[in-house]
């Protein structure tokens, strides 16, 4: 059975892409491995429940060679549904550039993005009550 899914981003800088998800987006570190450098590897981030991992590109590739490449190529998207939806916005909006500004989707969200220092898209979306 199946208890939980976790997304684990290949970055290019740990330490840079902590920057981003700390500084800007509010996310804590509650882990973190060193690499051979004295930089990390690997970092376990968490905020209101959620949980994102970010691997730097030759760990992540030593572990999964298929990964081999000579750059990050994002491929994936965060899709993240917030309570204060309307104030984040206005929040990144002064802080960041907007990869896609607010609108409203074909299956009825209202959303908005921007991208992490890597190009991986966040988008935001109202989280609606059913």
């Amino acid at each position: 059975m199946y208890t939980s899914m976790t997304t684990n981003l290949m970055v290019e800088n740990v330490e840079d892409s902590l920057g981003f998800y700390e500084g800007l987006l509010g996310f804590a570190v509650t882990t973190t491995v060193p690499n051979e450098s004295g930089g990390l590897q690997f970092a376990i981030l968490a905020k209101d429940g959620i949980m994102l991992m970010i691997q730097e590109r030759a760990s992540l590739v030593s572990e999964l060679p298929t990964y081999g490449a000579p750059s990050v190529k994002p491929s994936a998207t965060l899709y993240v549904m917030v309570d204060n939806f309307n104030e984040l916005y206005e929040e990144l909006k002064a802080k960041t550039e907007l990869l896609c500004e607010l609108h409203d989707t074909f299956y009825g969200a209202k959303e908005f993005a921007i991208a992490d220092i890597d190009g991986y898209a966040v988008v935001f979306t109202e989280h609606k009550k059913i």
